[in-house]
């Protein structure tokens, strides 16, 4: 089975700070890493299986809950998983543009 590599989008590397930086000022150490570490887990998930979460042909995308508050959005191209973007669930979903 191929391993898919990763690539993150300007605006998927952006939102994850903004979340990183939204944890550091409201949670613990300990909800910040294990934040980090179940995005690292889930991304390796992505590399292995990048068809494991659902689909959506509307945006051309996968969708992965990372934790109830943040959803991983991803695109699958020629050997790659192309990372689009962190989003927070509480926003208007009418605001997300993949």
């Amino acid at each position: 089975m191929t391993e898919y590599s990763v690539i993150w989008s300007p605006t998927s590397r952006l939102t994850y700070y903004h979340i990183l930086e939204y944890l550091i000022e409201n949670w613990t150490f300990r909800e910040l890493e294990a934040f980090i570490d179940r995005t690292e887990e889930v991304i390796n998930h992505i590399c292995n299986n990048p068809m494991l979460y659902p689909y959506s042909n509307e945006s051309d995308s996968y969708r992965c809950v990372l934790v109830k508050q943040v959803s991983l959005f991803y695109r699958i191209k020629v050997n790659t998983v192309e990372l689009l973007v962190f989003w927070d669930n509480r926003q208007d979903p009418a605001k997300l543009i993949l």
